[in-house]
């Protein structure tokens, strides 16, 4: 029994432990990223939003569903929250 339980546990943890392939992002060949254009990069929160994320501070401006603006801790803070649409790199300008 322990000779085949063993291989396949570590045949799982192998797999698991691979990188994935594809960032689930699709990018037309003529689209331009944002970086090109002196923008920013913006990345679009998905579902099944996080519900538990590092303490880590790497602060991101949020973009709102209701079209306005917020800092967050960091990116997974932000999607965390469901009235977030989106975010980018650094804290949000002060207006």
């Amino acid at each position: 029994m322990m000779r085949v339980v063993l291989p396949l546990f570590l045949v799982s943890v192998l797999v698991s432990c691979a990188p994935m392939s594809g960032t689930g992002v699709s990018k037309d060949d003529n689209s331009k990223d944002a970086s090109e254009l002196g923008q920013p990069a913006s990345t679009q929160c998905r579902d099944p939003r996080p519900m538990v994320c590092t303490m880590e501070y790497r602060p991101v401006c949020a973009t709102l569903v209701s079209g306005g603006t917020a800092t967050y801790p960091s990116g997974c803070n932000a999607c965390a929250d469901i009235v977030v649409d989106s975010w980018t790199d650094g804290p949000c300008e002060e207006m």
